[in-house]
């Protein structure tokens, strides 16, 4: 049975990434998550918030909501949410890693990352917002 949510919105900016960060590590601490895996956890919450806070509201500026909960022993539930434009990062192609690091089109290897170390990640637009949810650790 899931645990209650923990949630917290800060301005959806650089400078809010360490805040995040902490909370999440809290989160996955309680939850029983080896640190290990916690690292990893670091990585694609960072590669998320990033571009929220890079792309979602720009130009204008706006929140960042990330909400956990234990969905099962050692498993994680989150969620990161915003109101800036839709986007939904599960649409973007994989990218090409066939090809040379340079000959590669900039962008869509930090979606590709993140899937690698998530299990179900889902995105859904829903009152306004972008949700991007996923459980971790992943399988990998």
């Amino acid at each position: 049975m899931d645990s209650p949510a923990h949630r917290l919105a800060l301005p959806a900016c650089l400078e809010s990434l360490e805040e995040f960060r902490r909370f999440i590590r809290e989160g996955a601490a309680a939850c029983g998550i080896p640190p290990v895996e916690v690292d990893k956890l670091d990585l694609v919450m960072e590669e998320i918030l990033v571009n929220v806070a890079r792309y979602a509201y720009v130009p204008d500026t706006g929140t960042a909501e990330v909400a956990y909960w234990q969905s099962s022993p050692g498993r994680l539930r989150v969620e990161v949410s915003d109101q800036g434009r839709p986007f939904d990062p599960l649409e973007a192609d994989p990218p090409d890693l066939t090809r040379l690091l340079a000959d590669r089109p900039i962008g869509g290897l930090g979606v590709f990352l993140v899937r690698t170390l998530v299990e179900s990640m889902a995105y859904r637009r829903e009152d306004g917002r972008n949700v991007l949810s996923f459980e971790f650790p992943g399988n990998g």
